[in-house]
């Protein structure tokens, strides 16, 4: 199965030092989720105001986190984000060198990760 990581910051206003621990805090429960999943990885945050910034890569999440994308995705954190969601993948199904099967996913306004493996997804896809 796979790993699910996140942080719920809320709507209130933190300080820098709280922004920064969260994020530490979070990027530890990301490489702890590692055993869970170790074929790709991928974080996002959300804002306030339904923007967000994604990030994700086949690979370990020890390897991801020392990406200089994922540098940029925390240090985009500010006092508008309400929500860090993270995913460390156990590949079931699709190649995890296909990023798009990689997680957190987007689909329209939805922003989020599953656990599990969906074993009827042929049949949902031809409907």
């Amino acid at each position: 199965m796979c790993g699910l990581a996140g942080v719920i910051f809320g709507k209130k206003r933190r300080r820098a030092e709280e922004q920064e621990h969260f994020a530490w805090l979070f990027t530890r429960l990301l490489v702890l989720s590692e055993e869970r999943g170790p074929h790709a990885t991928g974080a996002a945050w959300l804002d306030t105001d339904g923007g967000h910034r994604l990030f994700k890569r086949p690979g370990t999440a020890e390897r991801f986190v020392t990406d200089k994308a994922y540098a940029d995705l925390l240090a985009g954190i500010n006092n508008r984000v309400t929500l860090l969601l993270g995913h460390t993948r156990w590949r079931t199904r699709g190649d995890d060198r296909v990023n798009s099967n990689n997680h957190p996913i987007r689909a329209g306004e939805v922003i989020g990760t599953h656990n599990g493996t969906i074993y009827n997804a042929d049949y949902l896809f031809r409907r």
